[in-house]
């Protein structure tokens, strides 16, 4: 049976895809890859995995996490870790002061690559950004309120935020693909 990778170093995004992809079964790398930047998902997830395939020659996956503020042009999409990293919370609300719309999607792109081709798996929710932060701060999901809900995606239980989370829609159709792709079966 082949070994899936999962390349990350964010031990709470691989405990998150250890128990959205069961039955499915990954190891966890960590590699160091420079992201390129674009303001399309695909091509980040495009380059992460073309970077990180070359280094180890064996069917992986990567993902990439982005909140896009409608108010703000789509904005920070594929770079919120950029944003974040240098705003925090109170940076992103600043951007976001004396306007009304704060509509925003959470989206997750999932990239798998088999040596052959490259498969894209994306979800998203909708939701709205909070007027400020609420529960752990350390991301911006201290800011993002999914829609139907009145918390932001920090101050919910690991439960509710799986059973929403755009990360786990597009987790769902990537167990899909790996359950029956034409033969490949990862699961045990």
């Amino acid at each position: 049976m082949t070994v899936l990778r999962f390349i990350s170093s964010n031990e709470n995004k691989i405990s998150e895809y250890r128990e959205l992809l069961q039955p499915v079964e990954f190891t966890s790398l960590q590699l160091t890859i420079r992201e390129t930047f674009s303001d399309d998902p695909r091509d980040v997830v495009r380059e992460k995995l073309l970077k990180a395939y070359e280094m180890k020659r064996a069917p992986l996956f990567v993902d990439h996490t982005g909140l896009f503020i409608e108010e703000l042009g789509g904005m920070p999409g594929p770079f919120t870790q950029l944003f974040w990293k240098q705003l925090q919370a109170e940076g992103i609300l600043n951007l976001l002061t004396c306007k009304d719309n704060r509509r925003a999607l959470a989206r997750t792109t999932i990239g798998y690559c088999d040596g052959r081709r490259i498969y894209f798996f994306e979800g998203e929710i909708s939701g709205s950004v909070a007027c400020e932060p609420a529960g752990s701060p350390s991301t911006w999901m201290c800011l993002f309120i999914p829609e139907g809900f009145d918390i932001t995606m920090a101050e919910m239980t690991p439960e509710q935020k799986n059973s929403v989370s755009q990360r786990r829609r597009a987790a769902e159709e990537f167990k899909k693909f790996l359950q029956n792709p034409g033969g490949i079966a990862y699961s045990v």
